[in-house]
């Protein structure tokens, strides 16, 4: 069961109207920060609290830059939104865990101010799905609708819609934008039920992904992070294989490939829930203090991957908080 909380005010948002007309049942409070009073006062595990949401008006920035510690190279999207917080599912690896301290998944109605900033933006490649999957409540928001009717006014900017969720009905009502690039994360079937717990199969994504396409979508695949575990080789390279002989290949817009990596904190916070051997396969600290798999095992882990993808052709590929040098050892 699902349990939201509305803060007052949201009613004054069309975005807000829109959201209050969907729900039976619901909440008020004063602000977010009584609503995570309440939430701490139930003492619920981090997968109790994914049941909880918070629609609410944001005061800070939606539109963010990328984080990039020193040395590593940058990729293509260079802006975030951050309209939505959190999401329903529940990857062992997010780094969300740690970052917003809870489960709980906000939404902010306040889209006016969103564009507002957006007006302010030229020519850049902006993201949603960094802080939250583009897809995962898009059946009670309705976000997509007011972002992309937005997109379509903006052909200097370009938009990257990153999902592992199956709800793909707003893309499918209007016919797709230039500007416009959904971008699905992919696993290994294994991968997905041990460790992307609550997500759609590796076979809904895929199904959702080509049914985009043939709708005239250019797809963006990412493959990040990925697991090492005993039979990597196997099981990626027949993931590879399965999506590139399904997919039209012309659609493919870019391929962003990132290794496991996360704080020390989030290990410690997952193991308190769930018994796993996700964070116990060599890892050494990095210059920015996450822990990743040690040098040789990345370069070996993404060459497999990117040899295998240049037997289908010669694809845009970037790699996932690395330095120059790794990038020059896998893609040279």
């Amino acid at each position: 069961m699902n349990y939201f909380y509305v803060e007052k005010g949201c009613e004054s948002y069309k975005k807000g109207r829109e959201i209050l007309s969907k729900l039976s049942h619901f909440i008020l409070v004063e602000s977010e920060e009584v609503f995570i009073k309440i939430l701490k006062e139930k003492n619920l595990s981090f997968t109790e609290e994914k049941n909880y949401y918070f629609i609410g008006i944001k005061r800070g920035k939606f539109l963010k830059e990328y984080h990039l510690d020193k040395g590593f190279k940058a990729i293509h999207e260079e802006l975030y939104l951050s309209y939505e917080n959190n999401c329903p599912m529940n990857c062992l690896y997010c780094y969300l865990r740690e970052y917003y301290q809870d489960g709980a998944v906000r939404f902010y109605v306040n889209f006016e101010d969103m564009f507002l900033e957006l007006d302010r933006v030229k020519d850049k490649t902006i993201s949603c799905g960094i802080v939250n999957d583009s897809l995962a409540i898009e059946y009670l928001t309705g976000a997509l609708s007011d972002i992309l009717n937005y997109f379509s006014k903006r052909s200097d900017l370009t938009l990257e819609i990153r999902s592992k969720h199956t709800y793909i009905k707003t893309l499918l009502e209007r016919a797709p934008l230039e500007n416009i690039e959904i971008a699905f994360t992919f696993s290994p079937s294994e991968v997905v039920q041990r460790y992307e717990l609550k997500t759609a199969t590796f076979e809904k994504r895929l199904e959702c992904a080509m049914a985009l396409q043939k709708h005239g979508y250019k797809i963006g695949l990412r493959f990040d992070p990925l697991i090492y575990c005993d039979n990597f080789k196997e099981v990626y390279l027949e993931m590879v294989d399965r999506i590139f002989t399904t997919l039209d290949l012309t659609l493919i817009s870019n391929i962003g490939i990132g290794t496991l990596r996360y704080r020390k904190g989030l290990k410690n916070e997952v193991l308190k829930e769930h018994p796993t051997d996700l964070f116990f396969k060599n890892f050494v600290i990095g210059v920015d203090g996450k822990e990743r798999y040690f040098k040789p095992i990345r370069i070996q882990m993404y060459r497999t991957l990117v040899n295998k993808i240049r037997e289908f052709g010669n694809f845009e590929i970037y790699l996932g908080m690395e330095s120059e040098y790794i990038w020059q050892a896998v893609l040279k």
